[in-house]
């Protein structure tokens, strides 16, 4: 009973937070929640801690399942496929992840945080190699899926293109929307059946790399060695020494935030007007957050960010991290209609799904070695990040393997490892469909 007395969620004593919740529960049954951000912050801050909670205190789920972060998202999702909440509060929600820009958001704080606290020197070490790592990735993906794809029936060039690329294609927005078009021009044929087949293998996908995230979380915990704990890169004493921390003043939180909205912007500003790649026409496009990444790494490597900013945006990272992951979760759950993930469970399905995640940690672990990389964070960036939903997605795999850190390896292999992709997906349909 006493260690109940001492639970704090949210900061708050037990008793304390269960009256909102039970308040904010209430309210949004009723179809009394307001519309706006503020109804949709509300009841996913709320009602998304305390199913976090509660995941991360069941046994086997919190060490192999994903914890709080997956049970999150899936709850949520069946609030809304099974209609137990109003239709009102799941468009707010909806609203709130999307157009209102709260998944952008939490990515571009993180985004800015994780590539200003690392050293400059470093920063381009871990970069030089990540590339690699994510092309190891996906080839071993598509050798073990055509492999598991002739062994089910079902023959390695269909399990290769209508499974291996669209689960590794960055997701639905910059994967499988782009990939229907092509497959459409290049097959003379309507996209929609297309699209359909592989935004639900995409998403079963998904949920399989975040249970892979779990499972590398758990080997990182048994294997030490293999593992840096949320640092890609394998230091040596020198350069761990060489790092300072500095504690940063609320001001500094505030220029933090500012700077990683500006790099935001104008990220989006640089994608959509000036990018040279995004208008010659090559049937595809770089993500702004892909432009946002190497806009703040010049900023790193050019040392005009002054230390107490990038403290500043380290500090709003970890704010984010601690207290936003699990609403972010209950608006991207929320709109996953769990019946995707039935269309296409069945064992034939499933084997070559599991053999695409599977083949890109194989590739990834294999080659992470040769680049001082720790397997455990090569691995779950370079390979479960690709084969995830996109940034959405990038969020699950590093909520269930406690890996927040890594986001900005995470964004290039959903946006930069997406492009890679689309061009792969162009020849592949053009040369065997």
């Amino acid at each position: 009973m006493s260690r109940w007395k001492e639970t704090k969620i949210l900061g708050m004593p037990l008793w304390m937070y269960l009256i909102l919740l039970a308040g904010v529960w209430t309210i949004s049954v009723m179809e009394a929640m307001p519309g706006d951000m503020v109804g949709a912050l509300c009841f996913a801050l709320i009602v998304g801690t305390f199913i976090g909670f509660v995941g991360d205190r069941i046994p086997v789920w919190k060490d192999w399942l994903g914890g709080g972060m997956l049970l999150t998202c899936l709850v949520s999702g069946a609030f809304a496929t099974f209609h137990v909440l109003p239709e009102s509060l799941i468009e707010s929600l909806n609203t709130f992840n999307g157009a209102t820009g709260f998944l952008n958001l939490y990515i571009l704080v993180l985004v800015t945080g994780s590539v200003l606290s690392v050293n400059r020197k470093l920063l381009i070490r871990s970069f030089g190699g990540y590339i690699p790592c994510i092309l190891s990735a996906i080839v071993c993906s598509f050798v073990l899926a055509g492999i598991v794809g002739a062994v089910v029936g079902l023959g390695p060039v269909d399990a290769v293109l209508t499974y291996a690329i669209p689960i590794m294609g960055g997701g639905n927005g910059a994967g499988c929307i782009p990939m229907s078009k092509i497959w459409g021009e290049v097959t003379g044929q309507d996209p929609q059946p297309w699209y359909a087949t592989a935004f639900a293998i995409t998403s079963l996908g998904n949920l399989v790399a975040v249970i892979f995230g779990a499972l590398m979380h758990r080997v990182g915990e048994l294997k030490p060695e293999l593992t840096g704990h949320g640092e890609l890169l394998k230091l040596s004493k020198t350069e761990l020494a060489a790092e300072k921390e500095i504690k940063p003043a609320v001001g500094d939180y505030a220029s933090g935030l500012g700077l990683g909205l500006f790099c935001f912007v104008f990220s989006g500003f640089y994608s959509s007007k000036l990018s040279i790649i995004n208008h010659a026409g090559l049937g595809f496009t770089i993500h702004q957050f892909a432009f946002m990444i190497i806009l703040v790494a010049l900023l790193n490597v050019s040392g005009l960010v002054p230390d107490t900013v990038r403290a500043g945006t380290r500090g709003m990272q970890q704010f984010f991290v601690k207290y936003m992951s699990l609403p972010l979760m209950i608006t991207v759950g929320i709109g996953t209609n769990l019946m995707d993930y039935v269309k296409v469970f069945n064992l034939r399905s499933l084997a070559v799904i599991l053999a695409v995640v599977t083949g890109a940690t194989i590739g990834a672990w294999l080659m992470a070695p040769l680049f001082k990389f720790y397997q455990v964070e090569a691995t779950i960036t370079a390979a479960l990040c690709m084969a995830n939903g996109g940034g959405a997605g990038d969020i699950q795999v590093l909520g269930a393997s406690k890996r927040m850190d890594l986001m900005s390896y995470a964004q290039i292999s959903s946006r930069i490892g997406g492009a890679i992709m689309l061009v792969i997906a162009s020849f592949a349909f053009s040369r065997f469909l």
